[in-house]
């Protein structure tokens, strides 16, 4: 196998800020430039990936590039063919689609110019024809190849059907002109023929996270040629002073784990090297205001355990980078109320204390979980135990008959029916709009609680 240096571009600096080397044997490495070191406003990548002089070896590199490459079948598998590509050869597909990593990094051929660069409204985008929108859904909603002509120019994690692309101020959906570089502005996600209410369930779980509190990505519901998807705004998008649309630098939690895409769920890793709670600590400790992000991360674990959403993995929480290195906690997208799915595991992504599932999260179970974060003070835990449980389902009882009116009410009874049973419990008060629902039954007859 030849050697084959690539240089990694942040948007925001001119030149390449690193390199990603495959050797003879395959294996990657990647080394920050000195003279990006050397910058007051150098960023590192990631929390994986620390601002160093010494290069990060196979292991570590490996996970945070590869987590660059989309999760499903597509443009990578027509890589992989025509080039005669292994799936594990990270630096061989990033040499052809690293121009089109998601998020504000680029991964190009050594020497070559920037790709991405800030997005001008009147100059950058070209708007989609409506017959073309429509073939694009159903492609996405059939599976199949998208039409001829269409690049989705920001590869998305993840195995549901979406695509990327911006909505212009007049509300029409555009793509980034051929060579523009410029950013897309939202995400349009398309469920297939048999999740056909996903939109709706997401968006309704969206739209209540935001209702409590919690910061969260903006969506819509938006049917185009019959089929009912979902328009999700970018977290990850800014302006800047000429009013154009730039990246903003952030990575998921796997990525600041250093954890390849297989290890999303804490049961496909082990001890040590897994998404679970204490590597989920470690993240937080490092935002900005620690307290403040585990206090939204523990009621954002409450909250998804009532709404039903089992998928919060590694992929599905992020952190967002300022210039010089402050990290956020990025707000909360891909909610999913995923037990409306009987096909699905009701096995947690990650463990509340030793709890796996819903049904076996205990007073004491909440407790450990509630160490594991370092929340130190017994104190404290008490009334984290007390408060947050309670509170979550009193905002969510009050919205279970606005949800029933928008006919969804299976995610109303799904939420009733976790509320009586994690509040049951945790020996605290069940609101009375979940005491007289009907309990959930699942959507292929089977019964949620056995």
């Amino acid at each position: 196998m030849e050697v084959l240096a690539l240089d990694v571009r942040l948007d925001g600096f001119v030149d390449p800020i690193g390199a990603l080397v495959r050797d003879e044997n395959g294996s990657v490495a990647f080394v920050y430039k000195a003279d990006y070191l050397r910058r007051s406003d150098a960023t590192a990548l990631s929390l994986s990936l620390p601002l160093a002089e010494e290069p990060y070896r196979d292991v570590i590199a490996r996970a945070f590039f590869d987590n660059l490459l989309q999760e499903r079948n597509g443009v990578l598998t027509d890589v992989l063919a025509r080039e005669g590509l292994t799936r594990d050869d990270i630096a061989g597909l990033l040499y052809h689609l690293g121009k089109d990593c998601a998020g504000a990094l680029s991964v190009l051929p050594s020497g070559s110019p920037p790709t991405k660069v800030p997005g001008d409204y009147e100059s950058d985008y070209v708007p989609i024809p409506q017959d073309r929108m429509i073939a694009i859904v159903e492609a996405l909603h059939q599976r199949k190849r998208l039409p001829d002509g269409t690049e989705d120019p920001s590869p998305l994690a993840g195995v549901q059907s979406k695509i990327a692309l911006t909505v212009l101020p007049d509300g029409r959906f555009a793509e980034p002109k051929r060579g523009s570089g410029g950013p897309t502005t939202h995400i349009l996600k398309v469920p297939d023929r048999d999740h056909q209410q996903d939109a709706r369930y997401e968006a309704e779980a969206m739209r209540l996270s935001g209702a409590l509190g919690f910061d969260t990505a903006e969506v819509s519901v938006v049917p185009i040629g019959g089929i009912e998807t979902l328009l999700v705004t970018r977290f990850d998008r800014g302006r800047d002073r000429q009013n154009r649309i730039v990246r903003l630098h952030q990575e998921d939690f796997a990525q600041a784990l250093g954890l390849p895409v297989s290890m999303k769920y804490e049961r496909r890793g082990k001890a040590g090297r897994r998404f679970d709670v204490s590597g989920i600590r470690r993240i937080l400790e490092a935002t900005v205001d620690p307290a403040q992000a585990k206090e939204t991360f523990i009621r954002a674990t409450i909250f998804d355990l009532l709404i039903g959403n089992n998928d919060g993995h590694a992929k599905n929480f992020a952190l967002l980078y300022e210039p010089g290195g402050r990290i956020h906690f990025a707000p909360r997208y891909d909610i999913l109320p995923t037990r409306l799915d009987d096909t699905l595991t009701d096995e947690l992504a990650y463990r509340i204390g030793e709890a796996e599932t819903l049904d076996e999260v205990t007073p004491e179970q909440l407790n450990a979980f509630l160490l594991a974060l370092g929340i130190e003070s017994a104190a404290a835990r008490k009334r984290m135990h007390q408060r947050y449980p309670s509170e979550i389902a009193l905002g969510l009882a009050d919205c279970l008959g606005a949800l029933e009116k928008r006919q969804v009410k299976s995610l109303a009874d799904l939420i009733a029916t976790n509320m009586r049973m994690l509040l049951g419990a945790m020996r605290l008060e069940i609101p009375q709009a979940a005491r007289d629902r009907d309990a959930f039954i699942g959507l292929a007859g089977g019964w949620l609680m056995s």
